[in-house]
C-alpha cells in the first residue's frame, strides 16, 4: 500500500505539473507573450513568481488563492484542472505501475494543451496540433496497418462530414483533425462514444449559458477524462 501510495503521489505531481505547464504555455500563446522570457509572473501585477508559488496545487493553497504580492484572486479553475489531471494521471500509473502507458500520458497532455488554447483564443498552434498528431500516429503505426477497408471508409466519411461542418462554420479545422486522430487511435465504436458524450456536454452547456460560439476541443477533453476515469478501455491506446 505504501508503494502504491507513493506511485500515486508521484504520478499526481507529474499530471498536475503537466497541467500547470500547459496552462502557462496556453495563456502565453493566447496573449502573445514569448514562451521563454520573461519568467512566470502574476497575470495581474506582473511580479515574477517565487519557486514555491509555481508548485502545482500547493502554491495555490499556500497563497490562500490570492497573489502573495498584489492579493489579486488567482483563478480557481486552473488549480481544479491541475487536481483533475493529477488524479487522472495517478490512475493511469496505478493501472499499470510496472509499465505505465506513456503514450496515453502524452495524448492526455496534447489534448489538454489544445483544449486550453482553444478555450482561451478559439484557435490552436498549428505546430502543436499537427506535430503532436503525427507523433501519436507514428507511435501507433502498427495499429494503422491493422485497419480494414470498413475502418478506412468510416474515416473518410467522418472527414467529409466534418469538412461539411467546417463550411457551415460549425466546426474548425483543428476540431476535424483532433477527431480524426482520436478515431484512428480508439477505433470506430469507442470514438463514437467519445463524440456522443462531447455533443451532449455541448448541448447542456448551451442550455444553461446560451453561448452560441463554443470551442469544441475542451468538451472532447472532458469526455476523454470521463471515460479514462470510469471506462478506461474506451481510451486505451
Amino acid at each position: 500500500m505504501i508503494i502504491l501510495l507513493l506511485i500515486f503521489l508521484i504520478a499526481f505531481f507529474i499530471g498536475a505539473s503537466l497541467a500547470s505547464f500547459a496552462g502557462c504555455v496556453a495563456w502565453r500563446f493566447a496573449n502573445n507573450v514569448p514562451q521563454t522570457i520573461p519568467r512566470s509572473f502574476c497575470e495581474n501585477c506582473r511580479h515574477a513568481l517565487c519557486f514555491w508559488q509555481l508548485i502545482p496545487v500547493v502554491g495555490y493553497l499556500l497563497q490562500g488563492g490570492r497573489c502573495a504580492f498584489c492579493k489579486h484572486k488567482i483563478p480557481g479553475h486552473e488549480t481544479l484542472i491541475e487536481i483533475v489531471f493529477g488524479l487522472f494521471c495517478g490512475k493511469i500509473f496505478l493501472l499499470h505501475p510496472d509499465s505505465p502507458n506513456l503514450l496515453t500520458l502524452f495524448l492526455s497532455a496534447w489534448l489538454l494543451f489544445l483544449a486550453w488554447t482553444d478555450a482561451l483564443k478559439f484557435c490552436v498552434p498549428a505546430a502543436s496540433l499537427y506535430g503532436g498528431g503525427a507523433l501519436l500516429l507514428l507511435c501507433r503505426i502498427d495499429a494503422l496497418a491493422q485497419k480494414n477497408a470498413i475502418d478506412w471508409c468510416f474515416f473518410l466519411l467522418l472527414f467529409c462530414l466534418m469538412r461539411l461542418f467546417e463550411q457551415k462554420q460549425m466546426f474548425g479545422a483543428a476540431d476535424t483533425f483532433v477527431c480524426l486522430i482520436l478515431s484512428v487511435l480508439f477505433g470506430i465504436q469507442n470514438f463514437c462514444f467519445l463524440l456522443f458524450l462531447s455533443c451532449c456536454l455541448i448541448i447542456l452547456h448551451y442550455a444553461f449559458f446560451h453561448q452560441k460560439m463554443l470551442p469544441f476541443i475542451p468538451f472532447i477533453l472532458c469526455s476523454y477524462l470521463f471515460f479514462g476515469c470510469f471506462f478506461p478501455q474506451v481510451i486505451n491506446v
